[in-house]
């Protein structure tokens, strides 16, 4: 092994022009040879790896996988994309992608380890801003809540799949007032506070959203008898009994709600947003409390 090692030694001038790192590891996992671009590599001398056990440098979290890939290159299994990770002198992680191999006669791995920390950051950085951009075209920018466009999707992949359900469509009674009164910015601030109240009285498997101005709309799940959905309303409902506050005033704010069930008003979304929205109105029309059942 000795003479190996020198030959590497003796090409190390050459080898040293590479950005890539050309490491040597024998059975124990011990590094006995690494050139001069490990520095650049690993963020360490090469002094300070010679004689050491790589697991001493990688992350904790990488070493059953790494334990994993030495073993298939031990066993003939060339390893030339896998990537795990380091820990530099200063504690910062380097993302490795190694191209490694194992020389039986010699009993050594030999692999050339490439520092990818920048595409990894790159492709990370590009994936949050993918999540952000989802993020933004399923969210109402007002509420916070789902806006129509997520509602359409989640809703029909549940409608595939579920007939326990109901649609409610609600809006904000004498909302055009309020607007006048406070203004559209004292209008904006209703619709979050309203917004925010509504999804505090939701169950965890209902779903919610904004589906413009005073409008919103709820896809209400478990729902097997026309009693559950009206249980469900009558909590919304109960969530507008104390008063809002607009500009340092209580204005008390009511909703009208729409319930359509499906089967009952239809099997289509589009059905019973319809049917919902036509009961909401009907709902505006009632003197008692504004909730009401599609016909």
């Amino acid at each position: 092994m000795a003479t190996d090692i020198k030959a590497f030694q003796a090409l190390s001038e050459y080898m040293d022009l590479l950005l890539d790192a050309i490491c040597v590891v024998n059975r124990a996992g011990e590094f006995v040879y690494l050139s001069q671009g490990a520095e650049r590599v690993f963020g360490r001398t090469p002094q300070h790896m010679l004689g050491q056990s790589m697991f001493k440098f990688i992350h904790p979290d990488d070493h059953e996988r790494t334990r994993a890939a030495a073993q298939k290159i031990m066993g003939g299994e060339a390893q030339t994309h896998f990537v795990n990770r380091y820990l530099r002198a200063d504690q910062s992680v380097a993302w490795i992608q190694w191209s490694a191999r194992y020389f039986v006669d010699r009993d050594l791995r030999v692999a050339v380890a490439r520092d990818i920390t920048a595409q990894r950051q790159m492709e990370e950085e590009r994936e949050r801003l993918l999540q952000q951009l989802e993020l933004l075209a399923s969210t109402d920018a007002l509420t916070g809540i789902a806006n129509r466009r997520a509602f359409v999707e989640q809703a029909q992949q549940r409608l595939r799949t579920n007939a326990q359900l109901a649609v409610m469509y609600l809006d904000l009674n004498h909302f055009k007032q309020i607007n006048d009164r406070f203004g559209h910015a004292g209008g904006d601030k209703l619709i979050q506070q309203a917004a925010q109240r509504l999804q505090q009285s939701l169950r965890s498997h209902d779903l919610i959203a904004r589906m413009g101005g005073d409008e919103f709309v709820v896809l209400a799940d478990r729902i097997q008898h026309a009693s559950a959905a009206q249980s469900v309303a009558e909590h919304l409902y109960q969530a507008f009994e104390s008063p809002f506050v607009l500009a340092q005033q209580h204005v008390l704010v009511t909703p009208s709600i729409g319930i359509a069930l499906y089967g009952q008003h239809g099997e289509t979304l589009e059905d019973l947003l319809q049917h919902a929205d036509n009961a909401m109105y009907q709902a505006k029309q009632r003197t008692d409390k504004s909730i009401q059942l599609a016909y």
